[in-house]
C-alpha cells in the first residue's frame, strides 16, 4: 500500500530522533504531537527504519485499545458485553483500515480509552490512584493530540457533575488559589503566557492553527458536505459510498444503545453520554472535519452497541425461563433471540465485508521507493531531487526518507508547486520552476501519473500537460520511469 501524506511525517519524524538530529526534527515535525514520533522511532530503533516497522506503531495500539475497551465495558457491564464490546470495534472499517497506516488515531483511541477507564474507575472508587492515573493519562494524550486539552477538562468536570461530585469539584477548584498550590498555578500560567508567545512570535503556531480552523481547500468543502450539527452522524458511517468507518448495521445498533443509555440513565450510561456529546459538540464546533477526527467515538459506539444487545438477548431469556408465560409467549421470545443473534453475527459478517473492499481499493503501490534508489545512485551531495505536482501519495517528504533510510544524505529534497495539487488547485509555471532547479542544483525530478484520476484538484491539468511543459523547455530529459500504469513514476533529469 502507498505512503499517505500524514504518515510519512511521523517516519522521519522517528528517523530523525533514532539518529539525534533534534534540531531538524523540531523545525519540521513539531506540527504533529511528539507521543506517535516517539514511538515510531522506538520501533526503529528494534527494527530497523521501514515503513512496515513504522506501520506496526499503528496495530500495537489498535490491538492495546481492544484490551482497553474490554476492560472499560467488563467493568460497566459485565464479561458478555466487554467481549462483544471488542469484537465490534475491531471489525469496525475505520479501525481496521487506521491500523494498516501511521497516523495518530490508533493511539488517540487508545489513550483516550485509558484515560476514561481510570475516571470512571475514580469517579466509582475514589482512589487517589486512579485519579493521579487519569490526568497522567490525558496528560500523554494532549501528546499525542492537542484537542485532547480541549476534550479533557470539559468531560472530568461533566462527568463530576453528573456523578453529583460538584462539592468536590469546587473545593477542588478553589485549593488552587490558595497556597502551596497558588505557587503551582502561577507557575504554570505564566509558562504557557511564555509558550504561547514564543509559538505567535516565531509564526510556529499558524500551521496549527491554520489546520485546526479551515485546513486545505479540499478540506474546507469537504467539511461543508452536510449541515454542521449532524454532519459527523452521516459522516462516521457513510462519507463516500465506498467509505463506511462504521459499517450501517452496526452503527444503527450504536444509536440505539446510546438512546438505551438515555432511557435508563444509570451512571454508567451516563458516563458514555457524556464522552459522546462533549467529543461530538466540540469537533462539530471545529469547521475542519473528518471522519478520523472523532474516532475517540468508536469505543462508545462498539460499547453501547454491544450493550442493547446483551440487553435485548437478557430480557429475551429472562422472558423464555419465566414459569407463567404461555408456550407462545417463551417461542416468541427464543424467536426473537435467534433474530438478534442473527443481526449481530450478519452485522460482524458486513462490516468485515466493508473493510475488505476499503482495504482492497487502497491496495496499490507508488514506487517512490525505486525511483529513489535509482535517483541515489548518481546523486552528489550538492544535488538535489525535486518532486513536481506533489499530493498525497508522493512528495518530498518522502522521497528524503527513502534517501536517508539506510545512511544520511546531504542531498536535498523539495516539491514544486508548494502545496499539494490534489487538495489546492495547481500554478506551474515553467519559468519559475526551472529557476528553482538551477537554484537547487537539481539533478532529477520526479513526477507521478496520479492513478485513475490524473486531473488536479478543480482543475484541468494532468500530468501529461505537466510532461508537455517540462518537453517544452528543452532542459528535462525522460530518463526512467517506474511502476505500472496508472501508477508510474516519471524520473526526469535536468540539465
Amino acid at each position: 500500500m502507498a505512503i499517505h501524506w500524514d504518515e510519512i511525517n511521523h517516519f522521519n519524524g522517528g528517523l530523525m530522533l533514532i539518529r539525534g538530529q533534534l534540531y531538524q526534527y523540531i523545525m519540521t515535525s513539531s506540527f504533529y504531537p511528539p507521543v506517535f514520533n516517539f514511538f515510531t522511532a522506538g520501533f526503529f530503533a528494534v527494527g530497523g527504519p521501514s515503513v512496515l516497522t513504522g506501520r506496526l506503531v499503528a496495530v500495537t495500539f489498535s490491538l492495546l485499545t481492544l484490551f482497553a475497551v474490554y476492560e472499560l465495558a467488563q467493568r460497566m457491564y459485565g464479561p458478555k458485553t466487554a467481549l462483544l464490546s471488542s469484537v465490534l470495534l475491531g471489525v469496525m472499517p475505520g479501525i481496521f483500515w487506521l491500523s494498516r497506516i501511521a497516523l495518530i488515531e490508533t493511539a488517540l483511541i487508545f489513550i483516550f480509552s485509558v484515560s476514561m477507564f481510570f475516571l470512571f474507575k475514580w469517579l466509582n472508587t475514589n482512589r487517589e490512584r486512579d485519579r493521579i492515573l487519569c490526568i497522567a493519562a490525558f496528560a500523554i494524550g494532549v501528546a499525542v493530540k492537542y484537542q485532547t486539552l480541549v476534550l479533557a477538562p470539559i468531560i472530568v468536570i461533566a462527568s463530576l457533575l453528573v456523578f453529583q461530585k460538584s462539592a468536590y469539584l469546587k473545593a477542588e477548584l478553589a485549593s488552587y488559589l490558595k497556597f502551596p498550590r497558588l505557587i503551582f498555578t502561577i507557575a504554570v500560567t505564566a509558562a504557557a503566557v511564555i509558550i504561547i508567545y514564543v509559538l505567535f512570535a516565531t509564526g510556529l503556531i499558524d500551521p496549527w492553527l491554520y489546520a485546526i480552523q479551515v485546513g486545505t481547500a479540499d478540506k474546507s468543502a469537504y467539511s461543508v458536505r452536510f449541515p454542521a450539527p449532524i454532519f459527523y452522524l452521516i459522516e462516521m458511517t457513510w462519507p463516500k459510498s465506498s467509505v463506511h468507518p462504521i459499517s450501517l448495521l452496526l452503527y444503527l445498533a450504536g444509536i440505539a444503545g446510546l438512546a438505551l443509555f438515555a432511557w435508563r440513565r444509570k451512571p454508567q450510561d451516563k458516563f458514555l453520554l457524556v464522552w459522546f456529546a462533549v467529543v461530538y459538540i466540540v469537533f462539530t464546533i471545529i469547521p475542519n472535519r473528518e471522519w478520523r477526527y472523532v474516532t475517540p467515538l468508536f469505543p462508545v459506539m462498539a460499547i453501547s452497541a454491544a450493550r442493547i444487545i446483551t440487553f435485548a438477548l437478557g430480557i429475551a431469556q429472562n422472558f423464555w425461563q419465566t414459569t407463567k408465560n404461555s408456550l407462545t409467549k417463551k417461542r416468541v421470545a427464543k424467536f426473537a433471540a435467534v433474530v438478534l443473534i442473527a443481526f449481530t453475527v450478519v452485522g460482524i459478517f458486513y462490516s468485515c465485508a466493508d473493510a475488505y473492499y476499503w482495504v482492497e481499493s487502497d491496495q496499490f503501490q507508488v514506487p517512490v521507493q525505486q525511483a529513489t534508489a535509482y535517483a541515489s545512485l548518481t546523486l552528489s551531495p550538492n544535488q538535489s531531487i525535486a518532486v513536481a505536482c506533489p499530493l498525497n501519495f508522493i512528495n518530498d517528504d518522502m522521497v528524503w526518507f527513502y534517501l536517508n533510510q539506510n545512511a544520511s544524505s546531504q542531498s536535498h529534497v523539495w516539491q514544486y508547486p508548494k502545496q499539494a495539487v490534489d487538495a489546492y488547485t495547481p500554478n506551474f509555471n515553467t519559468t519559475e520552476f526551472v529557476n528553482l532547479c538551477q537554484q537547487n542544483n537539481t539533478k532529477y525530478v520526479f513526477l507521478y501519473e496520479n492513478g485513475k484520476n490524473p486531473q488536479y484538484y478543480e482543475s484541468t491539468v494532468a500530468p501529461n500537460d505537466i510532461i508537455n511543459l517540462l518537453n517544452a523547455t528543452g532542459r528535462f530529459t525522460l530518463q526512467n520511469s517506474f511502476g505500472t500504469e496508472p501508477n508510474r513514476i516519471f524520473v526526469f533529469s535536468f540539465t
